[in-house]
């Protein structure tokens, strides 16, 4: 199970603490996230991996497009 803190940039930063299993993919998250913050999940998600200051790293796509690949990304790969 992974606890993880998401925040939504806005004029007033608007946070939501979810919980997802270990087994889920980047897209049950990226499903999850929308959920949490009641908006529509109709577009593809990119996540990035951020350090303790919040600089913006690795880049996640919700989806492998390498040719042969299982196209959904396990999130305990990226975590």
């Amino acid at each position: 199970m992974y606890k993880i803190r998401v925040i939504l940039n806005t004029e007033e930063d608007v946070i939501r603490d979810i919980a997802i299993d270990s087994l889920s993919n980047l897209e049950d998250l990226h499903k999850t996230i929308t959920n949490a913050f009641g908006i529509t999940a109709d577009q593809i998600a990119t996540f990035y991996r951020s350090d303790e200051t919040w600089v913006k790293g690795e880049e996640h796509p919700m989806f492998d497009m390498c040719e042969g690949a299982d196209r959904k990304v396990q999130i305990n790969q990226v975590l």
